[in-house]
């Protein structure tokens, strides 16, 4: 069996990363599982509300908080399904859909009038690390923002618990690869600026990388995907690496150090 992967992720090298064993059945074996953390089904409704806000934003409208409210509400009764997972005891369906209302609101006071000269929003990247069609990355920027004098903010929202420290954020790849293809895309960037919002708390943090801390990561990159290719082309071991995590993972049934289905997850 020859990999298929052609191209890769940030988040599946950070997977690789954290648990061979977890990429290899999602990224090589391909086991889609239909079950889904509420953790990440909350954070995408917050990540499709705020793209909503910021869609009106650029058609010159600002809409009120109530009306981002009612799209959020929406767009969760319209997605939820009968295999979102709540791992955490004690906790239901209406804490987590609060805590998303919670996260916009925090969001919106934060940041309106919302002047930012928005250039892209969840733009969809295809670039290639060095240039080498070897390694070729995929991504998503949450969202773009330009000066048109060359200065340019890449922005993530994070809906997680986990909040980065700023020297955490300095040494973050995600967003620093997105910087990558930006330079690598367009020939008008003069400056980057990378932007965390980390909405449960209404932090903002701000880094900057130098062309040698980029050449760094990407270098870094591709060790990890020659790894990968190695390990698959050799058919050696994928081992799990059983962590805190494994109570939100979805492949205990595939994994040899689980048995049976995942009694955190109900």
């Amino acid at each position: 069996m020859v990999i298929t992967l052609e191209r890769f992720s940030y988040s599946g090298l950070e997977s690789y990363k954290k648990c061979p064993a977890q990429f290899k059945f999602r990224y090589i074996d391909f086991i889609r599982k239909p079950d889904e953390g509420i953790e990440a089904f909350m954070g995408k409704r917050v990540h499709e509300a705020l793209e909503f806000l910021y869609k009106e934003v650029q058609s010159g409208r600002i809409p009120i908080i109530d009306s981002i409210h009612d799209y959020y509400k929406s767009i969760w009764n319209d997605k939820w399904h009968n295999r979102i997972a709540i791992a955490k005891r004690g906790e239901c369906k209406e804490d987590y859909f609060r805590l998303g209302e919670d996260c916009i609101a925090r969001f919106y006071r934060k940041n309106q009038p919302f002047a930012e000269r928005v250039e892209g929003i969840e733009l969809e990247i295809d670039f290639k690390l060095d240039g080498n069609e070897s390694y070729r990355m995929k991504g998503i920027m949450d969202r773009l923002d330009h000066d048109n004098n060359g200065k340019f903010e890449i922005h993530d929202y994070k809906t997680g618990k986990r909040a980065l420290s700023q020297s955490q954020a300095d040494s973050d790849g995600q967003l620093a690869l997105y910087q990558i293809a930006l330079e690598q895309q367009r020939d008008d960037v003069k400056d980057v600026t990378l932007v965390w919002h980390f909405v449960r708390y209404g932090i903002e943090i701000r880094s900057k990388r130098t062309k040698e801390q980029l050449q760094l990561l990407s270098e870094s990159m591709q060790k990890r995907i020659d790894e990968i290719r190695l390990k698959e082309k050799e058919g050696a071991d994928f081992p799990p690496k059983p962590m805190i995590l494994c109570n939100w993972c979805y492949y205990w049934e595939e994994c040899p150090a689980q048995q049976g289905t995942n009694p955190y997850i109900r």
